[in-house]
Formats: C-alpha cells, sequence, structure tokens
C-alpha cells in the first residue's frame, strides 16, 4: 500500500500549476483578406493562430491569439494535458488502493468470523 501511497504523491507533485491550465486546441489557419494586390491572393495565405473550444453546449469558441501568447497559450494547453494524465493515473493508483483495502477488510471479517464461529453483523 505504501507503494501505491508514494506512486500517487509523485504523481501530484510533478503537476504545473493549476492556474495555468487551459482546455483547448491551438489552431494555424491560413487566410485570404481578399484584397487583390495582397500577397495572400496568390500564395498560402495570411497566417492566423486561433485557440478553439469546444463548449459544453456543442457549440465552439475561437479566440485569435496573437504572435506574443502563442507560447503561452500552448504551454498552457500542454499543462491541461498533463493534469488530466495526473488524473488518470491517480485514479488507476486509488483503485489499485481500493482493491487492498477491500482485500484488508474481507480478510478482517473472515478472521473474526473465525473466532466467533458466525458471521459479524456487518457482513
Amino acid at each position: 500500500m505504501r507503494r501505491l501511497l508514494d506512486r500517487r504523491r509523485r504523481a501530484a507533485r510533478s503537476l504545473p500549476p493549476f492556474e495555468e491550465v487551459l482546455r483547448g486546441t491551438v489552431l494555424v489557419r491560413h487566410l485570404r483578406c481578399g484584397k487583390p494586390g495582397c500577397h495572400c491572393a496568390s500564395d498560402e495565405g495570411h497566417k492566423v493562430t486561433y485557440l478553439s473550444v469546444t463548449l459544453a453546449d456543442g457549440k465552439t469558441e475561437q479566440i485569435s491569439l496573437p504572435k506574443a501568447l502563442v507560447p503561452v497559450v500552448k504551454r498552457w494547453v500542454g499543462n491541461y494535458h498533463a493534469w488530466r494524465k495526473a488524473v488518470e493515473k491517480v485514479s488507476a493508483i486509488n483503485r489499485d488502493l481500493l482493491r487492498e483495502q477491500r482485500a484488508k477488510e474481507r480478510s478482517r471479517d473472515r478472521s473474526a468470523r473465525g473466532r466467533s464461529g458466525r458471521r459479524s453483523p456487518n457482513s
């Protein structure tokens, strides 16, 4: 059990700051502005970076990102994935802990029944 508790503590310690978590996807699109003399009319277009988030009601929100914010937003989205992965890891560890605790309870119940010759009232 101690091994599982240590794993759980390590998983929690390795997390980035919760305040820097952002759910979404960073997307790069190439848009054409429509001006006939603009370079975008003949090449790949203007590069625009967005944060795209699907909201609970199914709607999608897109926020355009200035160049200076792109690395920050990418880090925050990465932090979200790290938190999500850690939640799954801790949840798996907690399931293992639950199994161990359940086995100890069953063993304790069997021992109690063996001494008294009958089942305990909690069984």
